[in-house]
């Protein structure tokens, strides 16, 4: 049984007493990782920071004793935290009290223990401190590598004899004498194209997880999709309306990509009437970004399958049902989720949100 941690004085002067052991009895059985840092200032500007209360499960995790507390302050027990971009994060929380998440992985000695894993890491200011969760995401991204490595092996193995057909067609449709059943060589042909698609969606949706984190300017994404899709939308006498779209923390490819999968097909499920397609964005909790259409819809038994892995809806036969997967992935891996509904006035509003 891992020995608790005694009682943190900073804590109690915050929450009082009463106020503390409340706080001890609510995150002692709490399964994530859980840490309290406090703010070490020299002349008003914060240095470093002293350990505070630990749950068990952060002890556990990371082999700290209950004498850690007293022997170390964070850059005694991390050196390698000094003047890095965490420490610099931790130092704007706590000063701001503007929330910090990111992802980071730990293989390192930790005072007496050792971080070692895989953690989502959400942090917040408390009093002139932090509290810091962690959630160990090893698994999650072993399994994530492990299907890049499969997808990428199976990829090659599939492609080789796809592109010897391709040749086989072409070869047919220059040699002398009769030429083959054109019906056959356009099916063969239309075969090979879609099992190329295949390939490439199944890669696509083994990477969207994978992403870089930097400051994106979704309006200037837009820009970007809008370019990219412009044949299409001409060709289809389309409208695209575009209103003001934030900045978050995310990859600007994969949410390109999410973006220009969602605005393609409203492009391409359309009805009768000429495609208007609008792209918003609403400030709450988190930001949440709809892609409005005034096409065929999304029949209510479809919406909660159609972001599966090769499903399609209304029983549609065109593409390979792995573009909406995509975009759940590449959404989830940013934190957000991912949903349709019925758009007013028909067609659907395909709605996803981002953290703040």
């Amino acid at each position: 049984m891992t020995e608790p941690w005694g009682k943190d004085p900073k804590l109690e002067a915050l929450l009082g007493e009463q106020g503390a052991a409340g706080f001890r009895a609510l995150f002692d059985g709490f399964p994530e990782a859980v840490g309290v840092l406090w703010a070490i200032r020299e002349d008003g500007r914060l240095v470093d920071f002293a350990f505070g209360y630990g749950n068990p499960s952060i002890m556990r995790r990371f082999g700290i004793s209950a004498a850690m507390r007293d022997t170390y302050t964070l850059l005694e027990a991390l050196p390698q935290m000094r003047g890095s971009r965490a420490f610099d994060a931790y130092t704007r929380v706590c000063d701001s009290g503007e929330p910090w998440v990111q992802e980071v992985t730990y293989d390192t000695p930790f005072g007496d223990g050792y971080m070692l894993g895989t953690f989502a890491q959400r942090t917040a200011r408390m009093g002139d401190g932090l509290i810091v969760f962690l959630t160990d995401v090893t698994d999650e991204r072993r399994m994530e590598d492990e299907l890049r490595s499969y997808a990428d092996v199976v990829a090659h193995d599939l492609r080789e004899p796809i592109t010897g057909l391709a040749h086989l067609v072409a070869l047919l449709e220059r040699r002398a004498g009769p030429p083959p059943d054109p019906e056959v060589l356009d099916l063969m042909r239309a075969s090979t194209e879609r099992a190329r698609a295949l390939i490439d969606g199944v890669l696509l949706y083994a990477r969207a997880g994978e992403l870089r984190h930097e400051r994106v300017a979704l309006g200037a994404v837009m820009d970007e999709v809008a370019e990219d899709l412009g044949p299409s939308l001409r060709a289809a006498g389309a409208t695209l309306d575009v209103g003001p779209l934030p900045e978050v923390d995310g990859d600007a490819g994969q949410l390109r990509r999410l973006l220009q999968n969602l605005v393609g097909n409203a492009v391409k499920f359309r009805s009768a009437a000429p495609p208007v397609v609008q792209v918003s964005a609403a400030a709450g909790e988190d930001w949440t970004v709809t892609v409005r259409d005034n096409g065929v819809g999304v029949a209510p038994d479809d919406a909660g399958r159609i972001f599966g892995m090769f499903s399609r809806a209304g029983g549609e036969r065109d593409g390979t049902g792995i573009g909406l997967a995509v975009c759940r992935r590449v959404v989830e891996a940013h934190g957000g989720r991912i949903w349709v509904e019925a758009a007013a006035g028909g067609g659907s509003a395909f709605c996803f949100t981002l953290p703040r």
